[in-house]
């Protein structure tokens, strides 16, 4: 299959046929639905706080006030009417090639099983879900959505990512890796739960997170760069409530989703070979080794690892005096860094992405280390 794409005018085609055409005037009013959107439903939101599920205080939060959550609703709500207006108006359109037709069907696929992800933290900010049920939640979206990307990656031409290497050679280990990319997915979902603890902290990774996916997507052409792009629209008024002081938090609802789109967005552009793995590992590093770091020590030590807790180095660092802007800025420094470090390889010099990973996760421990050592420091003293 001959994939030729064509750069201003952002058609795509296959074997000399149009599958995807985006209208920029009706892109831009796309965002501006989404923007609009989310600001609305924000407004309505605070004017209804005391209706909402507030987040109460406890010995394993940050914060020392009831404070209401789901304020999510409002990047979903933007990011769905911004779909909506780009589907419905045109502003992308399919050819009738065999391709295009698969593209569109994943997508609907993507969404319906964010739309799962999204129901059941909706559901567990409100009411409470077992771990259980979340984790069964998670595992099955995740395998169907695997399944998703093996369909697009057969009509391309192309397997899932390191499956390729083994693909019809390693049966049994084929096996192993497509369960470990569902497995990624799921964790990528609940570390994103767990680093939503401080003020605007989710939502700022999630903010250069969907710019490295808009910059990089649009720099190699991928039919849906505009996803990421119509989240950043969304998130704006989002952050305006969320950055710290909170007046609202993102809740369940919020960080759960966010993180099944930064793993759903990084596989697709792995099948579709626009980057490597180290590509979305190294956009969510931060978070990644934050989370997977701190879980390791745990179960070094023995704790119960379903258990909440106040050890992960953002809140380290929160209660050592940096406070919630203090974390925030600094991680957010490390944010931008692995951002911008891995657009620019992506684009510029893919070879080095590996190598780029690899210094970038040797700052991180050693910015680790710095926490741990103050730490021990803090509780001698105490």
């Amino acid at each position: 299959m001959n994939l030729r794409k064509i750069n201003p005018s952002k058609r795509y085609y296959v074997n000399g046929k149009a599958i995807v055409s985006i209208e920029t005037d009706n892109l831009i009013c796309g965002l501006l639905v989404a923007f609009l959107t989310s600001a609305a439903l924000g407004v309505a939101l605070r004017k209804s706080v005391a209706f909402l599920p507030h987040a109460q205080p406890n010995a394993r939060s940050l914060h020392d006030k009831p404070i209401p959550r789901v304020a999510a609703l409002m990047l979903w709500a933007g990011w769905l009417a911004g779909i909506s207006w780009i589907w419905l108006s045109g502003a992308i359109s399919f050819g009738d090639a065999s391709f295009a037709g698969m593209v569109q069907r994943f997508m609907i696929l993507m969404l319906c099983c964010w739309v799962v992800v999204a129901a059941v933290s909706f559901l567990d900010d409100c009411r409470g879900v077992s771990a259980r049920w979340r984790l069964l939640a998670h595992g099955a979206v995740a395998l169907a959505l695997v399944g998703g990307y093996l369909m697009l990656g057969a009509g391309m031409g192309k397997t899932l990512g390191l499956v390729a290497l083994f693909y019809k050679q390693q049966e049994v280990l084929w096996w192993v890796l497509v369960l470990a990319a569902a497995l990624s997915i799921v964790w990528m979902c609940n570390l994103f739960n767990f680093m939503d603890g401080s003020d605007g902290l989710a939502g700022a990774m999630a903010l250069f997170g969907l710019a490295a996916y808009t910059g990089v997507g649009y720099a190699c052409e991928l039919s849906w760069w505009w996803l990421p792009l119509l989240g950043i629209a969304a998130l704006i008024p989002l952050l305006a409530v969320n950055l710290p002081p909170a007046k609202m938090f993102i809740g369940d609802v919020g960080a759960v989703p966010l993180g099944f789109l930064a793993a759903a967005f990084g596989w697709w552009g792995v099948v579709e070979q626009a980057w490597g793995l180290w590509f979305p590992t190294l956009v969510f590093l931060p978070f990644i080794l934050d989370a997977t770091v701190t879980l390791l020590w745990r179960l070094w030590r023995r704790e119960k690892i379903w258990e909440g807790h106040k050890t992960h180095y953002y809140q380290r660092l929160l209660q050592m005096g940096a406070g919630h802007r203090g974390t925030l800025a600094i991680y957010a420094v490390l944010m931008a860094g692995c951002a911008a470090t891995a657009g620019v390889c992506a684009t510029r010099a893919p070879e080095l992405g590996a190598w780029a990973l690899l210094a970038w996760v040797l700052v991180h421990l050693g910015f680790f280390a710095v926490i741990d050592y103050h730490w021990r420091q803090r509780k001698r003293k105490e």
